[in-house]
């Protein structure tokens, strides 16, 4: 069984003093992959709703066939770290990793094969466009085409560039993200322009980017991201809540999310709104999320250390007008019900934007949940928290800002 890792959230924020945004957050469930010896999941594809895969550290590569619930350990005949992951569809795939070559199946991974590239490092990434054509970005500075399924790759922009993360919406237009900037291409691969430089590191290492079109595109950065809608003519800088996201996932000019950690815990963040704000759906105490797949809005997975989450509402509905109301102090209210099992809510009202914390504890005084940690505007929120995991007993649950701090007890009965 999945544990059950976040909460049902209903935001009311005051937007233009007239309209108020409504979020419902969707329920992250994690699985502990208990298989793969501790090792940490760098990369993670699902190419439908039930077939998906992942690998990371030592060679770990495992497949589900029934939406995440249960995991296989697949022998690729690699030890080294996995790298990178693309599957054209759930049986032709391909698999980087430190080993310097790029495995290929064409059996859904039950059989694999080592392709010849001249790689003088890791392969960073994959991308296909198709069966035939893709493209390798190497670690070592290297970009390899290949136009016959990976039977040769060809290195068509040898540099002393780290190449990072690679993406292609044609076989014309692509990108390709390095530590210090983003390049862009519109002949294949022939030739790459920066359209972002992160000049003596003023904006932090880019970690991963995601294009939804020619024009729309997003880049991570420390804290936040960089964002363009001319094609990487300007950019526009927002802040989101995690302070090292490592990988970012658009659907659509609207929906996307980032995951990430920030100190000793991962994150999980969302918009609706192209970016303008986000907000936090889980949290996994001691932990980093790696990486991030989704297959449409509702359908969506994050990795980690021995973890895999996943998500089957996307946690976002559509914008529209519930309250013009604000409150007119903070509040905390007594959950209901309450005795509960296994369910419960939480209503407080924010009187004026700030950042707010909800948390609870054991009787022993221990952190057990972050329900929210981020900053919010003014307005009244309602959280269903979850406690399938925890025993029954007494737990307290505290809201802090940085004008206001109150504790309440509820009781957890099974």
């Amino acid at each position: 069984m999945r544990k059950s890792i976040n909460f049902i959230l209903v935001l009311v924020v005051i937007l233009m003093g007239i309209q108020e945004i409504s979020y419902s957050q969707s329920v992250w469930s994690t699985r502990y992959i208990g298989n793969i010896g501790g090792n940490y999941l760098r990369r993670v594809q699902f190419v439908n709703s039930l077939t998906g895969y992942s690998g990371g550290g030592n060679g770990i590569f495992v497949k589900t066939t029934d939406g995440g619930d249960t995991w296989n350990t697949i022998n690729i005949g690699a030890s080294n770290f996995i790298s990178s992951i693309f599957f054209v569809n759930q049986s032709t795939g391909y698999v980087g990793s430190t080993a310097f070559n790029i495995k290929k199946t064409t059996d859904g991974g039950n059989s694999w094969t080592t392709q010849p590239i001249a790689a003088t490092n890791y392969t960073a990434d994959l991308y296909f466009i198709n069966d035939q054509t893709g493209f390798a970005a190497g670690h070592g500075g290297q970009i390899f085409k290949t136009v016959n399924g990976g039977t040769n790759w060809v290195n068509i922009a040898p540099t002393s560039i780290a190449w990072g993360e690679v993406q292609f919406l044609n076989e014309n237009t692509g990108w390709i993200l390095s530590d210090m900037d983003l390049y862009k291409t519109t002949n294949g691969g022939l030739n790459w322009t920066s359209i972002l430089h992160n000049s003596a590191s003023q904006l932090g290492y880019f970690q991963d980017y995601c294009f939804v079109d020619q024009l729309t595109g997003y880049v991570t950065i420390p804290s936040g991201i960089a964002k363009t809608i001319n094609g990487g003519e300007s950019w526009s800088f927002k802040t989101i809540p995690i302070s090292t996201p490592m990988a970012i996932k658009f659907l659509n000019n609207n929906v996307g999310w980032c995951v990430g950690y920030s100190g000793s815990n991962a994150i999980i963040t969302a918009t609706a709104n192209g970016g303008t704000n986000w907000v936090t759906q889980a949290t996994e105490l001691n932990n980093i999320y790696y990486d991030i797949s989704f297959i449409n809005t509702n359908s969506g997975w994050a990795t980690g250390n021995s973890i895999i989450s996943f998500t089957g509402n996307g946690g976002l509905v559509s914008v529209s007008t519930v309250s013009t109301n604000v409150p007119v102090a903070y509040s905390l209210q007594q959950n209901y019900p309450n005795p509960f099992n296994p369910t419960t809510k939480i209503s407080f009202d924010i009187k004026n934007s700030t950042f707010a914390s909800l948390k609870v504890y054991d009787m022993t005084g221990k952190e057990v949940k972050i329900l929210v940690n981020e900053n919010i505007a003014a307005g009244s929120y309602e959280i269903s928290f979850n406690a399938s995991e925890f025993n029954s007993g007494v737990y307290f649950y505290t809201l802090k800002t940085n004008d206001f701090t109150e504790t309440k007890k509820m009781m957890l009965v099974k």
